[in-house]
């Protein structure tokens, strides 16, 4: 006989054996609450192997007909097939890679087998808004969402958010940073801004590796002899994008700026604070002695130029750590240099669940399974992204990718976290002075006209947040 004829008969004879108990199922020979015949029988009725046979079953547990009952037998759940349930999961275009997101929704469906999920990608650009949408149409059942879009959506919150319960497994500063009244999203992962470096640079030039202690003086030093001005060995010491929303405002909090507002709507802060904290920012871009895009908000560009080597440090993200999985130089991480106090920025991911979902209590699910220990520990093993859930980030062992040696460091510099809410800002009030810091950083405005500009703009400001483009990069 054949390959092919024996493959042709064994596929004849394993379809005539699940369409035989289907069919048994459906019309109530096999009723539901009774056992079927073992497995050993099963396999001697229609020539099969035990091995071929548990396959059979295993599609029929799939289309919800049967279910496994340990060490008991398979029992008959219903009558006829179910239709999976689709639900649809909302993301930031880089969590498939910080987060290992399609293997964690293929085991939620090996567990849920009667639940299927489709993954969409939404645009950084816009994102709240765009959750906002397709809340309200009931296009995504739950999404991935950052504490800026989070902060935004504010005044909807109640209308758009289901409700979670707060989990005491989680770090309770990232429970609290997505709190209001309820708690609306479940934190999903987190990081703080961080310093990266080239080991063999610093090596090559004999100065030592940074450490908790750098202030900002001691990291320009560094990069004052780091750096390579030779056009066909160009390299900067230090480098990261100015206007990013999420590095620039660090120079605020390093220096304890706060914003507030009088009776009568006018801004108020300490402007001379806020000019020595912004004249040091002006100083460490121009250090740089690269050509910046001022016109871009990306902090790829940063990343990609350390991964070239063409980059001594870089202020950067765990999120960006996952770009360096694959990169061929030596690298590690400390604190950020600092000024006067040592302040970090906090980023934090969740998972909320859409109030308005016709599939909620799915979604629901789907949310807890995401933030569960045992996906958190896939993350924390394959990924350089920090899990939520405390026990799993502070673990060691297994890890399927390699690490920095100082990785765990987030854990010591807890106290210096802060959300870009400890300015006293809204995340559009953010905005607001980033469009002027560009024109500071191209000339065009002094420190004291900056500040009135400031001032002025801040003070006529409308809080909507559902007005202008939202930032989104970690």
């Amino acid at each position: 006989m054949s390959e092919k004829t024996s493959r042709e008969q064994f596929k004849l004879k394993f379809d005539q054996f699940i369409g035989s108990i289907k069919q048994q199922i459906t019309e109530g020979l096999l009723p539901v609450g009774e056992f079927l015949p073992s497995e050993l029988t099963l396999a001697e009725r229609y020539d099969l192997s035990k091995n071929s046979v548990r396959r059979g079953l295993e599609l029929l547990v799939k289309e919800g007909l049967i279910v496994k009952k340990s060490r008991v037998g398979n029992l008959v759940a219903a009558s006829r097939p179910f239709e999976p349930l689709t639900l649809k999961l909302g993301y930031y275009p880089s969590i498939k890679n910080e987060a290992v997101l399609n293997e964690l929704i293929r085991r939620f469906e090996e567990q849920h087998p009667m639940i299927k999920v489709q993954t969409i990608n939404l645009p950084y650009n816009h994102y709240g808004q765009t959750v906002y949408d397709f809340f309200q149409n009931d296009m995504v059942d739950a999404v991935t969402i950052n504490y800026n879009d989070f902060q935004e959506l504010g005044p909807y919150h109640e209308e758009m958010f289901e409700p979670l319960p707060v989990s005491d497994d989680i770090y309770p500063f990232l429970n609290k940073g997505f709190s209001t009244q309820d708690q609306y999203v479940k934190p999903f992962l987190f990081s703080p801004i961080i310093l990266c470096y080239n080991v063999t640079h610093f090596e090559e030039h004999g100065i030592a590796l940074p450490d908790s202690g750098w202030q900002w003086e001691d990291a320009l030093a560094a990069a004052e002899k780091l750096s390579v001005l030779n056009p066909e060995t160009k390299r900067c010491g230090f480098y990261f994008h100015p206007l990013s929303l999420n590095r620039w405002p660090i120079f605020l909090l390093q220096n304890q700026v706060n914003f507030t507002w009088d009776k009568n709507g006018e801004v108020q802060f300490d402007s001379g604070r806020f000019i020595e904290s912004i004249k040091r920012f002006k100083h460490v871009v121009e250090q740089q002695k690269m050509a910046v895009n001022y016109l871009s908000d990306s902090d790829q560009d940063s990343e990609a130029l350390f991964k070239a080597g063409k980059a001594s440090m870089i202020m950067c993200s765990y999120f960006s750590l996952n770009q360096m999985k694959d990169a061929e130089i030596a690298y590690d991480i400390a604190p950020l240099p600092y000024s006067e106090d040592a302040r970090t920025m906090l980023l934090m991911i969740g998972l909320a669940v859409n109030k308005n979902s016709q599939k909620k209590e799915a979604a629901k699910l789907l949310v807890d399974f995401l933030a569960s220990e045992e996906c958190q520990e896939r993350i924390r093993q394959k990924t350089l992204s920090i899990p939520a859930v405390k026990k799993v980030a502070e673990r060691t062992g297994g890890e399927q990718v390699h690490l920095p040696s100082r990785f765990k460091m987030f854990r010591e510099i807890v106290p210096t976290y802060r959300l870009y809410s400890s300015l006293g800002l809204s995340f559009k009030e953010l905005k607001e002075i980033r469009d002027e810091l560009r024109l500071y950083l191209s000339g065009l405005l002094d420190e004291a006209f900056l500040c009135k500009r400031i001032e002025a703009k801040l003070s006529k400001t409308v809080h909507s947040v559902m007005a202008g483009e939202r930032g989104n990069e970690h």
